[in-house]
């Protein structure tokens, strides 16, 4: 039961606490969903799991992570974030992506580019998230360039897994 309160609480609206530009937010499954076109070519994917912890003596976060760190603690409060895995793969709208930044979690990613002025030229994807082989979340959520998507993910180990996602270009 505390999994599934967990998995019912996935995404967090950070919008408020985002210091520059915006944070995404994923809607609910079933909201309407804007007019949709093909990817531009040059687009990556950037995904990370973390491990957050709180830690007497934390350890700075990694080079990767430093965009984020401050985000991080302020929507989340753990002390310590630590990489687990991360990757960058295109975005392709033709056929579903694979992102699989660490050993035990991977996302099945499905893109399309959104073409309003509000979107920012970002995309709509539909995320599936799995632990060892087992799917624990399918949602869809809004991912602009400048605006990373914070997703909590199931408790692991001694602390709590994060999902960072964020489009490069």
């Amino acid at each position: 039961m505390r999994r599934l309160t967990a998995l019912l609480l996935l995404v967090l609206a950070v919008r408020a606490f985002a210091e520059e530009g915006e944070t995404a937010v994923a809607p609910a499954v079933g909201s309407p969903v804007p007019v949709l076109r093909a990817a531009s070519g040059g687009d990556k994917i950037w995904s990370a799991v973390i491990l957050a912890t709180n830690s007497a003596t934390p350890k700075e976060a990694p080079p990767e992570l430093g965009e984020f760190a401050a985000r991080l603690k302020r929507v989340f409060g753990y002390t310590q974030y630590e990489l687990i895995g991360s990757v960058t793969e295109k975005i392709d709208d033709k056929s579903e992506t694979w992102l699989v930044p660490s050993r035990n979690f991977w996302l099945q990613v499905k893109a399309r580019q959104i073409h309003s002025k509000e979107a920012r030229g970002g995309y709509l994807l539909n995320l599936q998230f799995f632990q060892d082989k087992r799917p624990i979340l399918e949602t869809e959520a809004k991912l602009a360039p400048g605006s990373p998507l914070f997703v909590r993910g199931p408790e692991y180990g001694r602390g709590q897994i994060i999902i960072v996602l964020q489009v490069q270009r």
